[in-house]
């Protein structure tokens, strides 16, 4: 008797994702040539699929031909990369996340009322780059609360969190945020998606022997989740169902698998597929 394989109602992609995913694979069916700059989601299967529709994907904004038509990607574009693509005179659909746009709203109109903004949240994601870009004053992006210093932190200050970051971490920063300061605004813009997906997962591994994480390497809302779940039981983190290997399941009955807001949710299905057959 083979194993018991649950799939999580959260599996596959998320709003954002999906909408932008399929507005992409319609403007390649429009017409084939068509730009990006950086991954429009973190998901190389999925990127290498568009490719082979046409898509271009490129890390410099000068390599792109002027009056091209050129897709923002998810996590959104700094603003000065995204000046620099008006000015080429391209064609721009912009795909960022709804929820990430709304982040950005929110810093422009703080920062005008004369807030000091702290984002916390990773410096390299792009995400964290595109909303940081907006701000024209100093403020701050904290990845851990060592990174507040010792110093004052100024004040009044409002503060935005990065749609994908860990959320125990969050919590972990903005406890040592409010106790060092008298005025904080927090926004909690955490994506209410992704907390959905890790409340699932966090239920599900109570009950399963193994959890199998299906989702890019490079996705921060897989590689979160991950970090979660192993605490709880044996996980496994793979891109795709090549990667299962029989000998991580000899001694397990049940098996349940997620996955990060990038993962199609036809590679979970073969990932469910294939751990069936062990």
């Amino acid at each position: 008797m083979g194993m018991e394989v649950v799939v999580a109602d959260t599996a596959g992609f998320c709003s954002g994702v999906r909408k932008a995913i399929q507005g992409v694979r319609e403007r390649l069916q429009e017409n084939s040539s068509l730009c990006c700059l950086g991954d429009i989601i973190h998901n190389p299967d999925v990127i290498e699929s568009l490719k082979d529709s046409g898509l271009v994907v490129t890390d410099r904004i000068d390599d792109i031909p002027r009056k091209s038509r050129f897709v923002v990607r998810t996590h959104g574009l700094q603003k000065g990369i995204l000046g620099k693509a008006a000015s080429k005179g391209l064609h721009i659909f912009d795909y960022t996340c709804p929820r990430v746009k709304k982040i950005h709203h929110l810093v422009t109109t703080l920062t005008s009322d004369g807030y000091h903004i702290l984002i916390i949240g990773n410096p390299n994601h792009p995400e964290v780059k595109a909303i940081s870009s907006l701000i024209e004053t100093d403020h701050s992006i904290l990845q851990r609360t060592e990174d507040l210093g010792s110093g004052a932190i100024p004040e009044p200050n409002a503060v935005v969190v990065q749609t994908t970051f860990n959320p125990d971490t969050f919590l972990e920063i903005l406890n040592t945020i409010v106790l060092r300061t008298k005025k904080t605004l927090v926004y909690n813009t955490l994506c209410g998606e992704t907390l959905k997906r890790q409340q699932e997962a966090k239920k599900l591994a109570v009950e399963m022997d193994y959890i199998v994480v299906v989702g890019g390497k490079q996705s921060s809302n897989t590689r979160t989740l991950f970090s979660q779940i192993r605490n709880i039981v044996p996980a496994i983190h793979i891109e795709n169902a090549t990667e299962l290997q029989r000998d991580w399941f000899r001694q397990v009955k049940k098996v349940g698998v997620i996955s990060g807001a990038s993962t199609p949710a036809e590679e979970v299905a073969r990932v469910a597929e294939r751990l069936s057959e062990f």
